[in-house]
């Protein structure tokens, strides 16, 4: 933590690097001064409209991540509400051997339970879940980053997807707690949009296992049918994938790097900046989750 902001290490092995470059930062700006505080296991900075936080806690793969995930989001929903930001947007969870089962379980479902016992018990909690990607490190540690606002979001969903929070139970005891995305939108008419990890599902089944050119099809397909959402809930004006202003592309094999990359490009162009990072998807069938993120102007 420094006096202008928190740097956060995801744990996570950068791909598709040029040779004689070291991978790029990705770097959050604040309008105005920063406040910075640590309070336990979190990490916070504020400035303006919003709140930007990670909280860490060693975690093995061992380790039952259900109720230290709960443990993380009391702390995270409590500090956010203490300091006069009550709306979650955006949040990022890491953590250790997301598929492996433990006590008859996978992983990532453990965490499904602790995270959405948190939400549920929230008035009315499907209309404040925040977006998310959930994906899995190969280092120890649990690591959740987030961004929190003053001030309500749109949540948009995919109509050709089941929402998370509505999954039948066959995904686990407790549905995942997130929004297809959430949009901000200022006075001015600007608008933010902040897509989840996104896949090659279609309803709530997984399709095209194996095929990794078809299953990031799949995925931008999802991607656009989000941001035709989003343009009749709000301001935002975009159909292509290509418009945004960032991908972030997690991969199950760090050998399809040199694939997926060819395949965004032919897919997107040059214009919208990639990055792809070498982590674990939360169902095992699944080769690769791409979020989006789009700020106007």
């Amino acid at each position: 933590m420094r006096p202008d902001g928190i740097d956060i290490a995801l744990g996570l092995e950068p791909l598709e690097i040029p040779q004689g470059r070291e991978a790029a930062p990705e770097l959050w700006y604040a309008a105005g001064a920063v406040r910075t505080e640590q309070i336990d296991d979190l990490m916070l900075a504020h400035a303006g409209d919003r709140l930007v936080g990670c909280w860490y806690r060693p975690h093995g793969a061992d380790e039952d991540p259900e109720a230290i995930t709960e443990q993380a989001y009391h702390a995270i929903l409590d500090a956010c509400q203490q300091r006069g930001f009550g709306h979650l947007v955006r949040a990022w969870n890491y953590f250790p051997a997301i598929n492996q089962e433990l006590n008859g379980q996978e992983r990532y479902r453990s965490f499904c339970a602790g995270r959405a016992r948190v939400f549920e018990a929230l008035p009315d909690f499907e209309r404040h879940l925040p977006a998310a990607t959930a994906i899995g490190t190969h280092v120890d540690g649990m690591l959740i980053y987030f961004i929190a606002m003053r001030e309500t979001t749109l949540r948009i969903e995919n109509p050709r997807q089941v929402s998370a929070f509505r999954y039948p139970r066959q995904y686990g005891p407790r549905s995942p707690s997130f929004a297809r995305a959430r949009m901000s939108q200022e006075a001015c008419g600007a608008a933010e949009l902040f897509i989840s990890g996104t896949a090659s599902i279609v309803g709530h089944e997984s399709r095209h296992a194996d095929d990794l050119e078809a299953q990031i099809d799949e995925s931008l397909r999802n991607i656009g049918v989000l941001l035709a959402a989003a343009s009749e809930e709000g301001t935002v004006a975009l159909r292509d994938p290509g418009d945004l202003s960032m991908l972030k592309v997690y991969l199950r094999h760090p050998a399809d790097g040199p694939r997926a990359q060819r395949h965004l490009r032919e897919c997107l162009g040059e214009d919208v900046d990639i990055l792809l990072l070498h982590g674990d998807i939360c169902r095992s069938e699944l080769l690769v989750e791409i979020e989006g993120l789009y700020r106007e102007g």
